[in-house]
């Protein structure tokens, strides 16, 4: 079995990149582009990031800057070719990958 590895990448819901949700577009390019095996987008309900600043969830207001996850995996050649992308787009800092181990 080839060797795989598994990728998660923090973002904030209210995050853009051409006028589209960050999550969205990483998501989407990652499945229509990379042709990820398995991508998961989770929404957090609460966190915080290198600079200490929480943000959670209000009941009384909509918040856009709640925490998303995004976790991949595949074939360490095809997550090696999704995070030249990914790594001019997002900061080092919110992108962690360790290998799996798969069935």
């Amino acid at each position: 079995m080839p060797e795989m590895t598994m990728v998660r990448i923090y973002v904030l819901e209210g995050e853009r990149r051409h006028h589209k949700s960050m999550a969205d577009e990483i998501f989407d390019r990652l499945h229509k582009e990379h042709k990820i095996k398995g991508v998961t987008q989770f929404r957090g309900i609460a966190g915080f990031g290198s600079h200490g600043v929480v943000h959670h969830m209000d009941l009384a207001h909509i918040n856009a800057h709640l925490p998303i996850v995004i976790e991949f995996f595949d074939t360490t050649e095809v997550v090696e070719q999704a995070l030249v992308w990914l790594r001019e787009i997002i900061s080092a800092d919110k992108i962690v990958t360790w290998k799996i181990q798969v069935g």
